[in-house]
C-alpha cells in the first residue's frame, strides 16, 4: 500500500480513487462535524452577545463606532486565517510528531506577529481619531493578540481533527466572558471599550488553556520561516481575503463615510446588527468550511466525481437553510429586533432582506470553494477574487448613492448572485481536467491508484512537507480558502458573528 493511502482503502486497491470507508469512519465523521457545528455556534454566541449588550446599552451612533472597530477585528482575523489557518488546515491536517510540532508553534507565532502589527496600529490609531471611535478602537487594539491567538488555536484543533477540545475552549470563552460582563453590569460600568475589553480578556485565559491543550508555545521568531515555506499558498490566499472582504468591508465604511457624521455611523451599526441577525447562517458556513477543508485535503485519491457530489451538497445545503431562514426573518415581529437591538434595529429591518439573499447566493456557491481550496488551487479562487472585488465594491458604492444603505445592500446581494456561474464554471474546469488524467491513468496500465500518479498540475493539491469562511455565505463573519473566508468575513469575523 502507498505510504500516502489511508488505512481501509486496500480492499479497492485495484479501483483508482476509490475508498471503503466502514461503520465507525462513518460515525467518526459525523462526531467530528457534529463538534464543529457546537464549536461554531459557542464562538458566534460570545461575539453576538457582545454586539447585542453594546446595541441595548448605547444609542445607534455608539454601536455604530463599536460596529467600525469590529470591521477592524475582522479584517485581522482574515489576514491571520490566510497566514496561519488556512495553511494549517490544508497541509498540516495529515502530519504527525515532530513536523506537526513545530509547525504548531510557527504558525502560533505567526498569528502573534500579525496580532501585535494590528494592536499597535490599532491604538496609534485610535488615540490619534479621539471621540467615540477612538477608546474602543484603542481597547480593541489591546485584545487584538489574544483574538487573534484564541482563533488560530481553534482552527490548529480543527486540522488536527480535535473540534471536540476547539468546542471546550469556546465554551470556556463563553462562560468567562458572560461571567465578566455580568459584573460589569452589576457595578454599572458598562461602557463599550469595557465590553471590548472584557471580551477579549475571556478570550485570553482560553489561549492559556489552549495552549495548554496544544502542548505548544508560540514562536514568533519562526514567523519567517513559516511564510516561506506557504509563500506559494497564503500569499494567494491573503490577496483573495483583502481583495473580497476588503471590498466588502471598505465598502460599507465608505457608504458611512458619504453620509457622514452619526448618520453615518448609523448605517455602520445597521449592517453590524443585520449580520448579528444571519449568524445562524454564518455558523454553518464555517463548521462546513472547518469540517469539510481538512477532510478533503487528506483525500487526494477521491475521484471527480465525488468532489463534484461533495460540492453541490454544500452548495444545496446551505442554499436551502438560507431561503428557510430568511423567510423566517421576514415574519419576524418589529418588537423582537427591537427588544435585541433597540434603536438600532430600524436600519437593520431596511439591509436584512438583500444581505440574507445575498446569503443564499453566495451559500451556493460554498461547496464550489471548499472543493477548489481543498486541492491547494489557491491562484484559481484568487482570479475569481480579481473579478468579484471591483464588482462588488461598485456596485455597493452606486448602489448606496441610488438608495442609501437598502441600495448598498442590493448592490451586495446583486454581486453574490453574478458570480454564481462563474465559481461553477471554474470548478467544472478544474473536475474535467482531473477526469482526463483518471483516464490516462487506466490506459496507461491501470495499477496505478490515484494517489501514486505524478502530481498532475491544475487538480492535485502538492503534498508539500508543511506549508479552507468567509461562507461563501454572505456571512459575516468571514470564509477555507481565502474564497470561502472572504465570504464568510466579509460580513464579520469569518462564521463568528
Amino acid at each position: 500500500m502507498s505510504e500516502r493511502t489511508p488505512a481501509g482503502a486496500e480492499s479497492s486497491r485495484d479501483v483508482p480513487g476509490v475508498q471503503v470507508l466502514g461503520p465507525r469512519r462513518h460515525l467518526s465523521l459525523v462526531r467530528l462535524a457534529s463538534w464543529n457545528i457546537i464549536d461554531q455556534v459557542l464562538s458566534a454566541l460570545t461575539n453576538a452577545v457582545l454586539s447585542i449588550v453594546v446595541a441595548r446599552t448605547v444609542g445607534p451612533a455608539q454601536f455604530g463606532a463599536f460596529a467600525a472597530c469590529f470591521l477592524v477585528f475582522s479584517v485581522f482575523i482574515g489576514i491571520e486565517r490566510a497566514l496561519v489557518g488556512q495553511p494549517m488546515g490544508i497541509r498540516y491536517s495529515s502530519q504527525t510528531g515532530p513536523r506537526l510540532a513545530s509547525g504548531v508553534s510557527r504558525a502560533l507565532g505567526t498569528a502573534l506577529s500579525v496580532a501585535l502589527v494590528g494592536a499597535l496600529g490599532c491604538i496609534v490609531a485610535g488615540l490619534l481619531l479621539g471621540g467615540s471611535v477612538g477608546p474602543t478602537l484603542v481597547a480593541t487594539g489591546a485584545v487584538l493578540p489574544a483574538l487573534l491567538l484564541q482563533d488560530a488555536c481553534r482552527l490548529v484543533f480543527f486540522a488536527r481533527s480535535k473540534a471536540n477540545l476547539a468546542a471546550a475552549n469556546d465554551a470556556l470563552w463563553a462562560v468567562v466572558q458572560f461571567s465578566m460582563i455580568g459584573l460589569l453590569a452589576g457595578l454599572g460600568w458598562v461602557t463599550t471599550p469595557r465590553l471590548v475589553l472584557t471580551w477579549g480578556g475571556a478570550a485570553a485565559v482560553c489561549v492559556v488553556v489552549a495552549l495548554v491543550q496544544l502542548r505548544s508555545v508560540p514562536r514568533p521568531l519562526g514567523t519567517r520561516s513559516w511564510m516561506a515555506e506557504h509563500k506559494d499558498l497564503s500569499g494567494y490566499l491573503l490577496a483573495e481575503y483583502l481583495l473580497g472582504a476588503g471590498a466588502f468591508q471598505g465598502g460599507i465604511l465608505i457608504v458611512g463615510a458619504l453620509v457622514g457624521g452619526n448618520p453615518g455611523l448609523a448605517i455602520i451599526g445597521a449592517f453590524r446588527a443585520a449580520q448579528v441577525v444571519l449568524g445562524p447562517l454564518g455558523i454553518l458556513g464555517t463548521a462546513l468550511q472547518t469540517f469539510s477543508l481538512p477532510e478533503l485535503s487528506k483525500r487526494t485519491w477521491m475521484l471527480a466525481a465525488a468532489r463534484w457530489k461533495v460540492a453541490l451538497a454544500i452548495g444545496g445545503i446551505m442554499t436551502g437553510t438560507s431561503l428557510a431562514y430568511t423567510a423566517v426573518l421576514m415574519l419576524l415581529p418589529l418588537g423582537a429586533g427591537q427588544f435585541l437591538f433597540h434603536d438600532s434595529w430600524l436600519g437593520a429591518r431596511g439591509v436584512l432582506l438583500p444581505l440574507a439573499l445575498g446569503s443564499a447566493a453566495g451559500g451556493l456557491c460554498l461547496g464550489s470553494a471548499i472543493v477548489i481550496s481543498s486541492l491547494g488551487l489557491a491562484r484559481r479562487t484568487f482570479r475569481i477574487m480579481t473579478v468579484e472585488a471591483p464588482l462588488v465594491f461598485t456596485l455597493m458604492i452606486v448602489g448606496s448613492r441610488l438608495g442609501g444603505a437598502q441600495g448598498a445592500a442590493w448592490g451586495l446581494c446583486i454581486d453574490q448572485t453574478l458570480l454564481i456561474p462563474l465559481w461553477f464554471w471554474t470548478l467544472r474546469e478544474i473536475l474535467h481536467d482531473s477526469r482526463a488524467q483518471d483516464r490516462a491513468a487506466h490506459q496507461g496500465g491501470g495499477t496505478l491508484r490515484r494517489d501514486e500518479q505524478p502530481e498532475p498540475a491544475p487538480i492535485r493539491r502538492p503534498v508539500v512537507e508543511p506549508p479552507a469562511q468567509q461562507h461563501r455565505t454572505i456571512s459575516l463573519e468571514t470564509s477555507g480558502s481565502a474564497a470561502e473566508a472572504a465570504r464568510l468575513d466579509r460580513y464579520g469575523d469569518g462564521g463568528r458573528s
